[in-house]
Formats: C-alpha cells, sequence, structure tokens
C-alpha cells in the first residue's frame, strides 16, 4: 500500500478518496458525531448549532471532504516548498491515517475543523522566505491568526510560533513585528470596540483566549493508549530519518522544519493548556505530526519499516472500531 505513494502520479488522489473512505469505514454505518465546546470561540457555536443539525449522509461527507481538502492542501504545500527530497503523496496519505488512528480525531471537532487554519497559516508565513516586501503578507499572516484565534481560542498557541518563524526566516526588524502584532490584534481592536460601546465593558473578557491547564490523561482507556503509543512510535521513527536528511536541505528547508517542529511541540501540549474539550483539542497536532511521520514513510528505501508502521496502524484502527 505505502509504496503507491510514493509515486507522485495524479491518480494517487483517487487512491487518498479510496484510503480515507477505507480507514473510515465506521461513520457509512454511524455518522461521525460533532463535539464543540461553544466556550472555545464561533467555530464551535456553528459546530453546535448548525453542523450538529444535519442529516446523517451530509455529516459523512462532510467529514471526508474535510479531511480530504486538509490532506490534499497540505500535500501541497510540502510539494511547492520541497520539502521532501522526492515530491509524494506520503504527507496526505500519512494525515488520513492519523485521523483514523486516534479516536478523539475520528470526530468532527472544532479542533480538525481549525486544521483547515494552521494549514492556512502555515503556508502564508513559509513564503516569508523570499519575500522582498513581506510587510502585507507579514500583516496578513497576522490577520489571519487574530481571525483564527476568535473563531477557535486554542489556536492562540501558534502566535509564538509566527514571532519565532519572524525571528528565524527573515532579518530582525522592529517595523515587521510591529506590523504582524497590528494584524493579529487588530480583530480584537474591532470586537472590543463593539462590545465597549454596546455590552458592558467586562464581556470583554469572554473574547480572550482562557487557560484551562487540565489533564487529559486521566484514566484513558485501553483503545487511547495503544493508539498513542503507535502514534509516539511512527513520531519516533519519522524524527530518526527527517534527522537523518537535514544535511541533504539547503538552509531554506532547514528553516521550514524549524518552524515546523517548534508548531509540533508546542500544540502537542495545547489540550492540557488552552481546551476544555480535552483530547479532542489535540487534532491542531495533525499537521505537524503528519509531516514528520512522513519521513517514517518515505525515507526508507526498503518497505520493511514503512510497512511495518502501516499495517501497526491499520490494527489499532479496526481494533478501535471493532474492539
Amino acid at each position: 500500500m505505502v509504496f503507491l505513494f510514493r509515486d507522485r502520479s495524479d491518480i494517487n488522489l483517487l487512491f487518498l478518496v479510496l484510503l480515507s473512505v477505507g480507514l473510515h469505514y465506521h461513520i457509512w454505518l454511524h455518522a461521525p458525531m460533532v463535539i464543540a465546546n461553544e466556550s472555545d470561540g464561533v467555530l464551535a457555536y456553528i459546530l453546535v448549532h448548525y453542523i450538529k443539525p444535519l442529516q446523517p449522509i451530509t455529516l459523512m461527507i462532510l467529514f471526508q471532504i474535510i479531511i480530504l481538502s486538509q490532506a490534499i492542501r497540505l500535500n501541497v504545500l510540502m510539494s511547492k516548498l520541497k520539502m521532501f527530497q522526492q515530491v509524494s503523496y506520503l504527507p496526505g496519505f500519512t494525515y488520513i491515517i492519523l485521523t483514523g488512528l486516534f479516536p478523539y480525531w475520528d470526530v468532527i471537532s472544532s479542533g480538525l475543523v481549525a486544521n483547515s487554519l494552521v494549514i492556512w497559516i502555515l503556508v502564508k508565513l513559509l513564503r516569508l522566505y523570499d519575500q522582498n516586501q513581506p510587510k502585507s503578507l507579514e500583516f496578513n499572516i497576522g490577520l489571519i491568526l487574530g481571525c483564527s484565534i476568535l473563531l477557535y481560542e486554542p489556536i492562540a498557541i501558534l502566535i509564538p510560533v509566527v514571532l519565532f518563524a519572524l525571528t528565524i526566516i527573515r532579518p530582525f526588524k522592529l517595523t515587521e513585528w510591529l506590523v504582524l502584532l497590528m494584524g493579529v490584534t487588530l480583530p480584537f481592536y474591532f470586537i472590543f470596540t463593539y462590545v465597549f460601546l454596546t455590552a458592558a465593558p467586562g464581556d470583554i473578557r469572554h473574547f480572550l483566549p482562557r487557560l484551562d491547564w487540565k489533564n487529559p490523561f486521566v484514566r484513558p482507556e485501553l483503545n487511547v493508549i495503544l493508539s498513542l503509543t503507535i502514534i509516539g512510535i511512527q513520531l519516533f521513527v519519522g524524527l530518526y530519518f527527517w534527522q537523518e536528511q537535514q544535511s541533504r536541505f539547503i538552509i531554506q528547508v532547514r528553516k521550514y522544519w524549524g518552524v515546523l517542529l517548534l508548531v509540533l511541540i508546542l500544540t502537542l501540549f495545547q489540550p492540557i493548556i488552552f481546551s476544555a474539550q480535552a483530547l479532542y483539542a489535540s487534532a491542531i497536532v495533525l499537521t505537524p505530526l503528519a509531516c514528520f511521520i512522513s519521513f517514517g514513510y518515505s525515507v526508507p528505501k526498503r518497505l520493511i519499516v514503512p510497512n511495518i508502521l502501516f499495517w501497526s496502524a491499520i490494527a489499532i484502527i479496526v481494533y478501535n472500531h471493532l474492539g
């Protein structure tokens, strides 16, 4: 199965669709759940009031559209920036496997939908390297991030990412930092102005990201432990081969991977720091996680390791839905 996605043929788009339909076979028996906590932002409100009441068949199709669109967008981003030695469909392949591997990512949640925003921010962010006049792009990045935080508050964890990325991708210029921060704060300025003029000033706090500091691993079930174990092994293998490839990357690509590594580290802690959704909120780690795990599928010349990773993931997916 893995060797099919090592090819850059467009037929692999069809294989991605078939893979997603096969791995998420259970949603055709029972519609995917819609999980959202309205305190997490506008996106959760939309899911609860407008998406959850939809017919089961509509939810099934919507779930597949969300996953496939994100997987393909991520794959295009990795290919355009030449993040791997060889162009393939393995980043999208890995992304789809991960969505089926962990039970809390196998639902329509605010975190899963917010991955589209995370990928959008990364698309803009990684374009900064070759910009001669970057201020408009920096402002747009900040504006997208600010609006994304209003849509889904835990995305606020990406604020250190964009600041760090600006540090390593661009030479330090205070004006560029200020332009970026202006973009981030502008949506909040308009919201605060509206609230101040129309409601009690104390209501402003409802629009600010809140720290929850909750432990999501209180008495985890066996399937959660097994899924996390397989994900941890795949990440370890991916990081090993990623480190092995570092010397072959040009400086520009190394900087891109440095940004993605910070995204991975911060988003791993996101469900503990920000959200009351517990492990459902961890879905925004999918994007950087898929990027690094992809090395475990793409780098080994022999297919023994990739096939072990793939079939172990399939075994856990089957266990989660039949166990």
